[in-house]
């Protein structure tokens, strides 16, 4: 066991041992325990012809505290992720690391401020969300100032800053959401929650890096809105604007636009009706420009078809999308559910001069049931009907016929009280 590891188990054990035993309001305790088998057929990516598929058992664990007393919480997380069989069974590697370490503190019951190792989830996720799915999920190194209003409304102001190892240079090495974040400044205000309108804005100034050194502002604002046109019917949507220059020096013009119109048909069978635009540069565009848009750290795997071809590390800073959906959930019982969903892709920008815009149909179909409340099981399958612009995009020129993914999902989520 390396050194880290152990000084880890040591930290935990006091930690547990002096919240345990110290004056507290509260106390809390849970694990978040997962198992994902997987069938990958054209996961990402279309399968080249004559490639065997791939076979692969993801697994999390993750153990997370909770303390409370009076104005102070603090919450440490940690987790081990991996892939079944990864390393010999006598492995001295390890892979324990920390997802969660902040402490909050309520100034009063207006102002309260968060600092430290945390997940940043705003509106639906389509630019900061946590990415629960992946099973190492997003956490940022972060200072927030969050302001609650009487009114109900809130206000949070978020700033993070970056850097690496590498003292031979003063470049920052990191390449996540497509771009080189040196500090990242986030202002998102929420109206006061109600169940008929729901409104927020957002603003973010992602500071970059190129390579030579110099720094880049590229900046997204927008909105998302949230509408009930009667108790059976609910719109929503969202728009984002992205301005500025990127890590390539590029000029960044870019946008973002979703509409849905969610529909609750019977008592057991919502359906969503809706689509997405997604702004993309031209393949004969001035390379000084980029009209492509950039989720950024969003929780991409929610949007765009669960077999994630797209801004799921990859298709940043490309032709953009066109996803028009029928998304449909039915609930079988009390405890299970199942949904069926289908995507139409098409580029926003040609590919080339002769390639169609048509990129693909994507089928999800993914069953769900709830064991218990500590106990879930879920199960996917997707297919992809490719076109001849997809095997152009995915630079897979001879694929097979049948692109497909699997996957069943275990999870244990038990959560108590210590005191």
């Amino acid at each position: 066991m390396k050194l880290h590891k152990q000084l880890l188990a040591i930290i935990f054990s006091i930690l547990i041992y002096n919240l345990s035993n110290s004056q507290v309001d509260s106390l809390k305790m849970n694990f978040d325990l997962r198992t994902r088998p997987e069938f990958n057929h054209g996961y990402k990516t279309l399968i080249p012809s004559g490639v065997k598929p791939e076979t692969n058992v993801y697994n999390r664990a993750r153990i997370g505290f909770d303390y409370f007393y009076d104005k102070l919480q603090i919450k440490v997380s940690a987790q081990d992720v991996r892939i079944w069989g990864q390393d010999e069974s006598l492995s001295e590697k390890s892979k324990l690391a920390i997802f969660e370490a902040w402490a909050k503190y309520d100034f009063n019951k207006n102002i309260s401020t968060k600092i430290g190792r945390q997940p940043l989830s705003y509106d639906n996720e389509r630019l900061f969300g946590e990415t629960d799915w992946a099973m190492q999920a997003r956490s940022f190194d972060a200072l927030k100032m969050i302001f609650s209003f009487n009114n109900g409304g809130k206000l949070e102001a978020t700033a993070t800053y970056n850097n690496d190892t590498n003292t031979s240079s003063n470049i920052y090495d990191v390449l996540d959401g497509g771009e080189r974040t040196k500090s990242l400044q986030i202002i998102h205000y929420q109206i006061a929650p109600n169940t008929n309108f729901n409104f927020s804005i957002i603003g973010a100034n992602n500071v970059v890096q190129n390579t030579s050194g110099t720094y880049n502002s590229l900046a997204t604002v927008g909105f998302n809105l949230k509408k009930s046109i009667s108790d059976k019917i609910n719109l929503n949507s969202s728009v984002y604007y992205q301005f500025g220059t990127n890590t390539s020096n590029q000029t960044k013009n870019a946008y973002e636009a979703s509409l849905n119109l969610n529909i609750k048909a019977t008592p057991y069978w919502n359906t969503t009706l809706g689509g997405e635009i997604l702004s993309g540069t031209k393949y004969n565009k001035d390379a000084s420009t980029n009209n492509s848009f950039s989720p950024l750290y969003g929780t991409n795997h929610k949007f765009n078809g669960f077999m994630d071809y797209f801004y799921v590390g990859n298709h940043f800073n490309s032709v953009g999308l066109n996803d028009f959906y029928l998304l449909n959930k039915i609930k079988l019982s009390k405890s299970d559910n199942i949904n069926v969903n289908a995507h139409y892709f098409s580029t926003n920008q040609r590919i080339s001069n002769n390639d169609d815009n048509y990129l693909g149909t994507e089928f999800d179909v993914v069953y769900a049931k709830s064991i218990s409340k500590q106990f879930q099981l879920n199960a996917g399958y997707s297919q992809m009907l490719a076109s001849n612009s997809m095997e152009k995009l995915k630079n897979v020129l001879n694929p097979n016929k049948y692109q497909a993914w699997t996957w069943i999902g275990i999870k244990f989520s038990p959560h108590f009280k210590l005191k």
